[in-house]
Order: C-alpha cells, then structure tokens, then sequence
C-alpha cells in the first residue's frame, strides 16, 4: 500500500516504523531536519524535508494514496490535513487528536471531515493503566471481542503454584475455561506446548472470558482486587484521561503536579479529584501526601528516568502496584531490573490500532478480517481477533484437521457472547471471533492460520 505520514515525531517515526517492516511503500512529510535524518538513516521510507502544504502532499502522491496518516503535535493541523489529502485523492485518512474537546467534535463530525480514524496515543495509554488497576494482579489486560475476552500477562513469583508445572498437567488443576497461550523467559518468547515446563520468573500470558480470569487468579490466591485510592504523579494529558476514567469507575484519585496552569485546569475539570500543586519527583512529597495508603502509584510525567524510579521508590515502600510511562525502548530493562511489570509506551498502543486498521484495508473481501491485533512479548508475538466468514476454509472443520501453521495458535473462540477454549474436535463456525496467537507478522485474513 502507498502510505503517506505526516510528521515524524514520536508517534510519526514509530507508525513509519511499523508500517515500513510491513512491506509498505511509505512517504513521511517532517519539517525538522534532525527527524528526517532520523528516518533516513534508520527506516526504508521516502522523505520529502517540508511543512505540510497542498504542495508538498501532492508530491508525496497524494493523488494516488491509499491512506494518508496525520501525527504532528496540532490538532487542528492534522485535521486540515487529512481534509486536504482526501480533496486530493487520498482513499483513507487517519488523524492524531490529542485534546478531549477536540476530539468529542471530531467524534461528531467525522464522516463530514471525511475522517476514517482517529487516534489519540494519551487517552489509549489512559485506558491501559485503567485496565491495569482494575486488575492490579496483572502486568498487562487486553480486552478483546467486545470485552468477552481477555488476554492477561502476568509474572511468576517463587512461591506460585504454578512453578514446575507441564502445560498438559494445567487443565487437570485449573479452570479448563483458561489457556496460557504465550510464555517468555529471558530473552526467548514461546508458543507453549503441553510439554512446555513453567518456571519462576516466566512472563505468562492466559486467555480466558473474564469471568473464567478471575477464578483462575483467585485459585492461584494472588488474586488482588481492583485499586481503590490510586495517587498519580503527573497532570499531564494522559493524567488528565486517566483520572477522568478512575473517577467513573469510583477510584478515589489524588493527583500531584507542580506546575500551577496545569493544576487549576485539572481542578475545573475535575472536581471530584484531590489535586496537589507540588514537586511529585521528591519523595518527601509522596510521604507527605499520604504513599504508603494508595493502593497504586502511577508515574506519568514528561521524564521516564523519574517515572521509573518513582515506580520502584513506590513498590520498596509496599505499594501494591506501581505503573510508569516508558518512552524510550533504551530504559525499558532498567524499569524491569526495578521490578515495573511492563512500562506503558503510548506510541506503540497507538502504532497497533494503525496497523490493525491498515490489515483489515488490505483484506479485499473484508468476510474474515482481522478485528484487533495486539503485540506482546515486546512485540515478539501478536495476538489476532478474526471475524470467521461464511466462505473460510477454516470454518466447520474440526481444528485437529484443519492445517494450521506450526507458528500459530488458535487460542479461544467467541461465539454466541461465550468464549471457548478449543479442543481438537472443536470447530470454527460462521460468525465466530477466533483468537489467534503468532509469531507470524503481517496475518490480515482468519486463512491465514493455515499452512500455504
């Protein structure tokens, strides 16, 4: 596909990133010489070194473009953006809205703005914290099938029960409606099988309806229930999204910023939420302001090195649960050293969503496209939600016959609001959401489990 990016900052340069290892014929538009020497040096991509004009999208092929993807820091930009590439002959438009008034009228009028998507990297990474805290015992909760399903990654202590166990032992011992479906340890990333033998330290991910989750944890007894006083350093936007979404859930908040603009706004916006106009980098500050009674620290601010070490402060001083928002892949290690279960990256929550609407445009028929990707693992895997269609190859054959890839897993089936974990005389029906787990890249269709 040709594929025009605009703007090459963070969230620009990953989405390039991703899309070029993809195959696709990608043209970014940046006016910073630095970034486009970035990306000369780094990605397989055309460069055109300009601000974003008519002229300037006429030669990065805006006539011919299949989708053209607005990421630079302005809201207003991206969108006259996108409004200018679809008058030009651009068949799909995607654009980057950061600010909450801006996108609920975006939301509004999309169709007239002739929008195809919107993405908004701060409020995505606001709903995975979200996610976390209600789940505190995970490292990570990806919902998918309309929440019917969930993927859940979590650690292994020393003491868990489920050390020293062979996956073909796990149904005998377990709730049968749970399948670990994706181990790493160290550095390698496994598709387990039943002869797979689970140690301490294994980052385990289970699939499993909700319901099915939670007893799973509950009978490992390290079930934690969901955070209820939840103190967040940093009033940035992604603090912004994330109080607003633990204020609806009933979350007692206590926000702490030390710039005086940003906690005025905070405080109109959101009255229900305890606001501290202080240096939230101090400890001291943390103490003071009541640490060792939260439930869970979530670090955000504009630093990660102080995000990581406000996350490890808060874990040595017995919170249970500490989220921090991670930039740089550099310092990802170090976060892990101190003991933060995956650090939240807002431009690679984004980057999956792009990338997950750009396999279903790929998919001409659109009858068994991919539904939802996400990367796990540190990208090493995806997890792939498909629509089963009428016409598939893989519908109503007993999975044990049907001639999948030896680097998948069909790992659950939502049909009729349940979710199954399938068994070898299961079957794939129209209509199914089939759940697959791969190391493959670039899957876009429900055959493409199957062996060539």
């Amino acid at each position: 596909m040709n594929i025009i990016v605009v703007g090459a900052g963070k969230i620009g340069f990953t989405l390039t990133q991703y899309l070029t290892r993809e195959g696709h014929d990608v043209t970014v538009i940046e006016r910073d010489p630095e970034r486009i020497t970035l990306v000369n040096t780094t990605l397989d991509a055309i460069t055109i070194a300009s601000p974003v004009d008519i002229e300037a999208l006429r030669m990065a092929g805006a006539a011919t473009a299949d989708l053209l993807i607005a990421a630079t820091d302005s809201d207003e930009s991206n969108i006259l953006c996108c409004m200018v590439g679809r008058k030009l002959g651009v068949k799909h438009t995607i654009a980057r809205v950061r600010r909450q008034d801006h996108y609920d009228t975006v939301m509004l009028l999309r169709d007239e703005l002739g929008l195809s998507m919107t993405i908004n990297p701060e409020y995505d990474a606001a709903g995975e914290i979200s996610r976390v805290l209600r789940f505190p015992s995970a490292a990570k909760v990806e919902p998918f099938a309309k929440g019917q399903a969930e993927l859940v990654e979590f650690r292994l202590g020393e003491n868990n029960p489920l050390c020293g166990m062979t996956l073909k032992n796990f149904p005998n011992k377990f709730d049968r409606g749970v399948l670990i479906c994706a181990v790493r340890r160290g550095d390698q990333v496994h598709i387990p099988g039943g002869d797979f033998v689970l140690k301490a330290g294994d980052s385990v991910n289970v699939v499993g309806a909700p319901k099915h989750i939670h007893a799973f944890f509950r009978s490992m007894a390290i079930f934690q229930k969901s955070a209820r006083d939840v103190m967040v350093v940093g009033g940035g936007m992604v603090g912004m999204y994330l109080c607003r979404q633990l204020l609806g859930m009933g979350i007692r908040v206590r926000i702490i910023e030390q710039d005086q603009e940003k906690c005025d706004r905070i405080k109109d916006a959101l009255p229900h939420a305890i606001v501290i106009c202080a240096d939230g980098s101090r400890p001291s500050t943390l103490e003071e302001e009541g640490l060792e009674d939260m439930d869970a620290l979530v670090a955000i601010t504009g630093s990660d090195e102080i995000n990581i070490i406000l996350g490890a402060y808060a874990r040595s001083a017995g919170v249970n649960k500490a989220v921090a928002k991670v930039n740089e892949d550099s310092l990802l290690p170090v976060a892990e050293n101190l003991g933060l279960e995956e650090p939240v990256q807002p431009r690679y929550i984004t980057a999956q969503q792009v990338l997950q609407y750009v396999r279903s445009m790929e998919n001409a028929s659109g009858s068994s496209g991919v539904e939802m990707l996400r990367r796990i693992l540190d990208g090493k895997l995806e997890v792939l939600e498909f629509r089963a269609g009428v016409n598939s190859p893989c519908v109503g054959v007993p999975l044990r016959d049907l001639p999948t890839r030896k680097d998948v897993l069909v790992a659950a089936i939502i049909r009729d609001g349940k979710c199954l974990i399938p068994g070898g005389g299961d079957e794939i029906w129209a209509g199914d959401s089939v759940l697959a787990v791969t190391t493959k890249r670039g899957m876009s269709r429900l055959e493409d489990i199957l062996r060539g």
